[in-house]
């Protein structure tokens, strides 16, 4: 008897583990050198205290706006839940449902899990719409199993009313099986379905991982939608088909047109390396997408660029369309010696650093910032893990300048769930988002806190929500902001990509576990790091940073020290690299033997900190040249040879 109800067990855990492997995230195989911080379980604070912890003055009232089957409707960085449309001025969310029907096969109705919901706010999260169903599993048909996970929302105007349109990586129970991609429109929805394909190559492939990112609006007087993401040859080999970056567009939201752009294609990465013949490794990945003001589209990379193999490296790389879409200029790459310049100051560079997937802001023009988390490798330095660099760093583009700059430490630790949830998706939870109109960044993080309680200080018992802010047109981010100050553990958190031009009331979503009535304080802190078997509130809140915004800078001449050009020789890419301590006149060209001027490289204002400048040679011959740096009436010479 005791075998046998072992045994059910077993069934019983195997199900169960089936069905949380299909909702975790998949990314295909990743060849990156990655790591968001350490997992780990928030010190242990007894009942007795809990119960005696005075209320910590938190700044942001949390208050309940919906509920889910458990946590897997925004545990991804790699989609766009939570929206705001200026055009519009809606703000708008999409979600599953709450009903797990593997759990309650008794349930009827049409909120389940496997369905998609949106709501919106015309009052910045005041107020909101009630849940509109916007997709339902077709049951009785082929895609009668395909379950919607981890979704994204765009939005537009339609002759008048709102087009809403999304897109969700799709599990059959057991595997991802594709993706669904839908249009709400006038109170009527249309879904479709993407899987596989034939490229022009003649071979088969299939949309790799589960990242979610889409937008849509008007091409002439036709409406469209795009989608873009990673994709992957039928079978995973050969390992030079396996790197391809595509989207998926449509104008009648009935078929959706994969394409590859030759920019994006697999021979623009570097080739994954396998020495036991593994399938399915790629060295690309998609770090954003998304309109800037300037009305273009701009996706950019997280990847092992080919154009800079030497550096064997994931870095970032933007790609951008002037046409809506259709046509995609190369990635321009930032610097690959950026970091090395950064780290020195810590006594490090960058084979002993992690850094992890960006988050990405366009502001039009092509300026466009990315938000980098980078971890100091204590394997190799043999610093005490508290003792390591852990930091929230800023790579951006600025008038033509490439830098990098601090934007907050970090403790280097993240929270750690309860299984069977595998590994924490999120990580510390950084975002980058920006103001409407486009004059102010802010960013978002969680980090743990010590509690404490008389003479006793319990490490990293909890965790807060931060943030901080910058001036688009100031050098430096302000200082941070605590702005929960809770004992509740804050995770999975999200703000909207666009953020009040006031700075106040600024929307944030969490989820947190459906507590249990009667559940003492010790079972209730356990419960809220479940998230697979566990329905979760979505919960809502507001809070202000114009505080920290500070004052405008008063400018000042600086000199540039640490200047680099490299490589020498160049083939058909060169970077010049400096540091400043504020925003400089600079002109860069480029002469012949002869002394005639080839090529202007940049002629603008810098900002501060360690920068550089990506410039391409392919349109110049083979030979010397006279590379010269000019600011403050000074000039600054650089031999450089070409060299293809």
């Amino acid at each position: 008897m005791n075998r046998f109800v072992h045994f059910l067990v077993l069934i019983v855990l195997f199900a169960y583990s089936s069905l949380f492997a299909s909702e975790q995230i998949s990314n295909t195989k990743i060849l990156a050198k990655g790591f968001r911080g350490k997992e780990i379980a928030p010190s242990f604070i007894a009942e007795k205290i809990l119960k005696s912890l005075p209320d910590k003055p938190c700044s942001v009232n949390f208050q309940t706006l919906d509920s889910l089957a458990n946590a897997y409707s925004y545990f991804t960085e790699s989609q766009q839940p939570f929206v705001y449309i200026p055009e519009l001025g809606q703000l708008i969310t999409i979600k599953r449902g709450f009903w797990d029907i593997d759990r309650y096969p008794e349930y009827t109705g049409d909120n389940t899990k496997n369905n998609l919901f949106i709501r919106y706010s015309t009052d910045w999260g005041q107020s909101w719409s009630d849940p509109i169903l916007v997709y339902k599993v077709p049951v009785g048909t082929q895609f009668g199993n395909w379950w919607a996970r981890y979704p994204s929302v765009f939005a537009f105007n339609y002759d008048g009313s709102p087009a809403y349109v999304y897109t969700a990586p799709a599990t059959n129970g057991s595997g991802w099986v594709g993706f669904i991609n839908g249009l709400y429109y006038q109170d009527n929805f249309f879904s479709s379905f993407s899987r596989s394909f034939t490229w022009k190559d003649g071979n088969r492939y299939n949309w790799g991982g589960t990242d979610s990112r889409i937008v849509g609006g008007m091409d002439g007087g036709e409406p469209f939608a795009m989608a873009v993401g990673t994709i992957m040859i039928e079978g995973g080999l050969p390992l030079t088909l396996t790197s391809h970056l595509g989207y998926r567009r449509t104008t009648d939201f009935d078929k959706w047109t994969e394409v590859i752009p030759p920019e994006w294609e697999a021979s623009n990465f570097v080739v994954p390396s396998s020495p036991t013949g593994d399938d399915s490794l790629r060295t690309s990945t998609i770090a954003g997408f998304k309109f800037a003001d300037d009305g273009n589209l701009y996706m950019a990379a997280y990847a092992n660029f080919a154009a800079i193999s030497s550096f064997n490296r994931f870095y970032f790389g933007v790609s951008k369309s002037t046409d809506l879409g259709k046509t995609w200029s190369s990635f321009d790459i930032a610097p690959t010696n950026l970091f090395d310049s950064y780290l020195q100051q810590y006594g490090l560079s960058v084979s002993n650093v992690f850094w992890q997937m960006p988050q990405f802001v366009p502001l039009g023009n092509d300026n466009y910032s990315f938000l980098v988390n980078i971890n100091e490798d204590t394997t190799q330095t043999f610093r005490p893990y508290e003792q390591a660099l852990h930091q929230l760093v800023e790579v951006y583009k600025q008038d033509g300048v490439w830098g990098v700059r601090k934007v907050a430490d970090l403790s280097g630790y993240v929270l750690a769930y309860v299984a069977p949830t595998s590994t924490n998706q999120l990580g510390e939870e950084s975002q980058l988002v920006r103001t409407d109109d486009g004059r102010v960044l802010v960013a978002k993080w969680v980090d743990f806190v010590d509690v404490v309680v008389g003479d006793s200080t319990y490490k990293r018992a909890t965790n807060d929500i931060f943030v901080a802010v910058r001036r688009t047109k100031d050098n430096f981010w302000s200082s941070i902001k605590n702005i929960t100050e809770s004992f509740d553990y804050d995770r999975i958190t999200w703000l909207p990509d666009r953020v009040p031009n006031s700075l106040t009331n600024i929307p944030i979503l969490k989820l947190e576990s459906i507590p249990l009535p009667g559940e003492n304080e010790t079972d209730a802190r356990l419960r809220q790091r479940m998230l697979d078997t566990v329905p979760q509130y979505v919960k809502l809140g507001f809070f202000d940073v114009v505080d920290i915004l500070g004052v405008d800078e008063p400018q000042a001449n600086f000199d540039l020290t640490n200047i680099k050009v490299y490589p020498n020789p160049m083939d058909d890419y060169g970077f010049v690299e400096f540091y400043t301590e504020g925003s400089v006149n600079l002109r860069i060209e480029i002469y012949d033997l002869l002394g005639r001027k080839v090529k202007d490289v940049f002629n603008g204002l810098t900002s501060a900190g360690f920068q550089g400048v990506s410039f391409q040679t392919n349109n110049l011959p083979n030979g010397n040249y006279t590379l010269v740096i000019s600011h403050n009436s000074q000039k600054i010479v650089k031999q450089i040879t070409i060299m293809k």
